[in-house]
């Protein structure tokens, strides 16, 4: 499975997300705690948690931490829709 990352990390009003908050969104859906992430994109907890100070919104978060997570949310929820019957697809492009 392949993530639309142009419409993912997207808020409501249609913004694109920062670095900071794709990592944030993904920690979230992921049920992530600093732990769990820093062991996911092998780097230390305390880098984690770097990322979630609130001074360090303006920080640009690392494409190698961001894709490790992503592919981690994605596998999980894929293996999620499977158990529960459904066969996900990519959305067919007019």
């Amino acid at each position: 499975m392949t993530v639309d990352r142009h419409t993912f990390y997207r808020h409501a009003d249609g913004r694109p997300m920062t670095s900071q908050e794709q990592f944030v969104l993904l920690l979230e859906i992921g049920n992530l705690d600093y732990n769990a992430a820093a062991e996911i994109t092998r780097v230390s907890p305390a880098t984690i948690l770097t990322y979630r100070k609130p001074s360090m919104k303006s920080r640009q978060v690392s494409q190698a931490i961001l894709r490790p997570l992503e592919k981690h949310v994605f596998d999980r929820l894929t293996e999620i829709a499977g158990r529960a019957g459904y066969d996900l697809k990519p959305k067919k492009v007019a």
